[in-house]
């Protein structure tokens, strides 16, 4: 494996107060060459969706925007997982934001008991299913906005020749979100009846959050 030695810093600064020592980092060379890719190279969008969203004076105020990426030896295969990964992405972080949400609520309410320990327990052992069912309601609703793909050589580093790596940009309506933030906490107080009495009065500005916790990401 090849491998680059950078320093980093300017050297040993001397001082009256003494200098700054001097660090060695390795880094990682490249393994692969792109031998092709999609016209208009890599966006803004691939690492930060929504502020790119933003910036570009996309609709942000009804919509979110997510990215996807996967991999395959074929260029249509390896996009269309990307879009489903962009599905999974949306499910993860509302089911993740969901259980976060409910788990504080009951702590509070319950204090430092043993029945909120549970609750928490419970709900990040549930997580993964929760995100499996809101999945699958999200078939429909969810628009690919852009996508971008490159072919990658790894023969010089023992491994294929050709490999597709694709990204896509979704988005998904606010709307749609806040109903699928509904169907979670349905969903959660459904497996467990108790969790509603727990958090009554709580959860009502559970959407908004969500709009906050967006924002920061």
């Amino acid at each position: 494996m090849n491998k680059i030695m950078g320093i980093v810093g300017l050297g040993v600064l001397f001082s009256a107060c003494g200098g700054a020592p001097v660090r060695e980092v390795t880094v990682e060379a490249p393994q692969f060459k792109v031998t092709d890719a999609a016209p208009g190279g890599r966006e803004a969008w691939l690492d930060n969706p929504n502020f790119f969203a933003k910036k570009e004076g996309l609709d942000v105020e009804n919509f979110f925007y997510y990215t996807g990426d996967a991999q395959s030896a074929d260029k249509r295969m390896a996009c269309e997982k990307a879009n489903a990964d962009a599905l999974d992405d949306i499910a993860k972080q509302v089911s993740t934001f969901v259980d976060s949400a409910i788990a504080r609520a009951t702590t509070d309410s319950t204090g430092s008991d043993s029945s909120g320990i549970s609750a928490i327990s419970a709900s990040q052992t549930e997580s993964s299913k929760l995100s499996s069912q809101l999945s699958k309601a999200l078939v429909s609703g969810v628009e690919k906005n852009k996508q971008y793909w490159e072919q990658r050589d790894f023969s010089s580093a023992g491994g294929a020749k050709s490999v597709f790596y694709c990204w896509v940009l979704a988005k998904v309506s606010k709307k749609q979100v806040d109903d699928l933030i509904m169907k979670a906490q349905s969903i959660r107080f459904k497996n467990d009846p108790n969790l509603r009495a727990k958090v009554e009065g709580k959860l009502q500005d559970i959407e908004k959050q969500f709009d906050r916790y967006m924002e920061n990401r």
